[in-house]
């Protein structure tokens, strides 16, 4: 019983590390496939209707579009999302990732959104789980002598 603590321990460690590094490959991976090489904060400063395609399959005539606002290269960039979504997936003053064209900012994609980086993500929280689990068995191997 208390080798198999210790060797639990071991285990759920190396697990939560491989877990990580998985993770950490995963998004540097994402993170070079971007088509675009400028990277920004923007923050949603408007929500406003805009008309769909008349030939869009749609339920609604309009759809709710972000106006997001970004500095490049010391400019005010201002973009309306090109999501079609109703209702509007972002809140005023929401804060949101991007990269940008730096030649040409009106170009851009979200960050966050790409299956590869949630991914990545759910590795990493994973991974701490796996490492605190596997620091608990060392705590209760070592409390054995404790007491």
């Amino acid at each position: 019983m208390g080798n198999s603590l210790w060797i639990g321990g071991i285990v759920l460690i190396i697990l939560g590390l491989i877990s990580e590094i998985a993770g950490s490959v995963l998004k540097v991976v994402n993170a070079s496939k971007r088509s675009y090489t400028g990277y920004a904060e923007a923050k949603v400063v408007a929500i406003i209707p805009v008309e769909r395609d008349r030939y869009a399959q749609a339920r609604f005539r309009n759809r709710q579009a972000a106006v997001f606002e970004f500095f490049a290269d010391g400019k005010l960039i201002k973009i309306v999302d090109t999501e079609d979504a109703y209702p509007c997936p972002y809140q005023i003053n929401q804060r949101v990732r991007l990269s940008y064209d730096p030649e040409e900012p009106q170009n851009y994609s979200l960050i966050g959104k790409e299956p590869m980086y949630i991914l990545a993500v759910a590795l990493n929280i994973l991974g701490v789980l796996l490492i605190l689990g596997g620091c608990l068995l060392f705590l209760k191997y070592a409390m054995r002598f404790i007491l």
